[in-house]
């Protein structure tokens, strides 16, 4: 952690996390904590593994529509919260979403908001896949 822009973008993702906390589908944050090498982000355990795990695991049977439509709503509601603080998450896919529990009805919360950032007006925002 001794380059200033990672020093910036760890500070970024814990000021989104604290503004996004409280989210019943954002991951809750507790609190960071760094040492002269590491930042620590403490945050609500997610024991139900990432959605990308359970849509493999079902490969044989499939998600339903409905099934589908429960977890592109909850992934629609953490966009929509997202733009309401003014945010863009930039990387949302599969292996960002954890379940809570591993109950089949598991409420579903987003992580990862390292390449999330606060809009700033006027500005256009693309994001490049990896190739």
């Amino acid at each position: 952690m001794v380059l200033p822009i990672a020093v910036e973008d760890v500070k970024r993702e814990v000021k989104i996390l604290q503004e996004l906390t409280g989210h019943e589908n954002v991951v809750q944050f507790h609190n960071a904590f760094e040492d002269d090498s590491y930042v620590y982000i403490v945050m609500e355990l997610c024991e139900g593994g990432e959605l990308l795990d359970r849509i493999l695991a079902k490969k044989d049977s499939r998600y339903t529509e409905k099934d589908a439509a429960v977890v592109v709503r909850q992934m629609l509601k953490v966009a929509a919260e997202c733009h309401l603080h003014g945010l863009v998450h930039r990387d949302m896919k599969p292996e960002n979403f954890l379940f809570k529990s591993t109950k089949e009805d598991s409420p579903l919360k987003a992580t990862d908001f390292g390449l999330s950032d606060f809009i700033k007006p006027g500005e256009l925002y693309f994001h490049h896949a990896e190739i």
